[in-house]
């Protein structure tokens, strides 16, 4: 039936446990009231438009990864050791594509913040200075591709570009600062994300890279509805407690509750069918 499923992912997100620990150190200090978010909410939501999109994706560790992928998400890393920013350096300068969010490269290994331009050790690969940041009630809302979204979270990042270009900004603050950078690094691009990682931000921007990149997006589903295809067949799995319809290309018959299908798949609350 085509499991287990191989297949290589085109997309990584970057998981740090230096990130994760040094962000919220046992005891608390004042890492914790600057580093508002949770790290692990910030992976997550890094994820949630490739999960959403029926894409697979790799958890790495970006320093011992090869990184060939056509696409690095790296939310909220705080530590930015100095393997983890060759790794990066090299990768974007090869032709690969970066996307890293507020919160990242602030302290080295030891957990000393930089004295140097931040994001620590990547200033450069990613054409911008960022020192400042501010913390308000007032949702952010980016201009972006001839459309506004709003941040679900009130914190955002100064951004100085030097050598990016400004892709988005910030329309609804005392400045129109810019809100994603994108710098020509080498053959590859690094952008920098002045908010923290959140799907209403993410999506739009990594969409519009898919075809660019071209990654292979998965199959169209409602949400809550998830599938990935193996050796032609292609598994659809309902994951709430509602009835849910799913258009499909032509006629389909399914394996696992023998039903056929035209056009459209009708799946059960929690119910699978892997369809041929």
């Amino acid at each position: 039936l085509g499991f287990p499923r191989y297949h290589k992912p085109e997309v990584a997100i970057a998981y740090s446990f230096d990130s994760l620990i040094a962000s919220h150190p046992p005891g608390g200090n004042s890492v914790n009231e600057y580093f508002s978010i949770p790290y692990r909410e910030q992976v997550d939501s890094a994820l949630e438009p490739f999960f959403e999109d029926n894409i697979d994706a790799a958890i790495i560790n970006v320093a011992d990864d090869p990184l060939n992928y056509k696409l690095l998400v790296i939310p909220a890393d705080y530590v930015m050791d100095e393997k983890s920013a060759g790794a990066i350096r090299d990768y974007v300068g090869k032709g690969g594509t970066v996307i890293m969010t507020a919160f990242s490269a602030k302290v080295d290994e030891h957990s000393q913040w930089f004295d140097t331009p931040l994001p620590g050790r990547l200033s450069d690969v990613f054409g911008i200075r960022t020192s400042q940041f501010y913390r308000s009630t007032l949702l952010p809302v980016i201009s972006f591709g001839g459309k506004t979204v709003q941040a679900s979270v009130g914190f955002y990042e100064v951004l100085e570009p030097s050598t990016a270009k400004t892709i988005a900004a910030f329309t609804n603050l005392r400045e129109h600062w810019p809100a994603i950078t994108d710098n020509v690094y080498g053959k590859g691009h690094a952008v920098y994300v002045a908010v923290p990682a959140q799907g209403s931000i993410l999506k739009p921007l990594v969409e519009g890279l898919y075809k660019k990149l071209g990654i292979a997006i998965g199959p169209v589903t409602p949400p809550g509805v998830y599938a990935r295809v193996a050796d032609g067949r292609t598994l659809y799995v309902n994951s709430t407690e509602k009835q849910q319809t799913v258009p499909i290309v032509g006629d389909r018959q399914g394996l696992l509750t023998g039903r056929h299908y035209r056009a459209l798949l009708h799946l059960g609350p929690y119910q699978v069918d892997l369809l041929q």
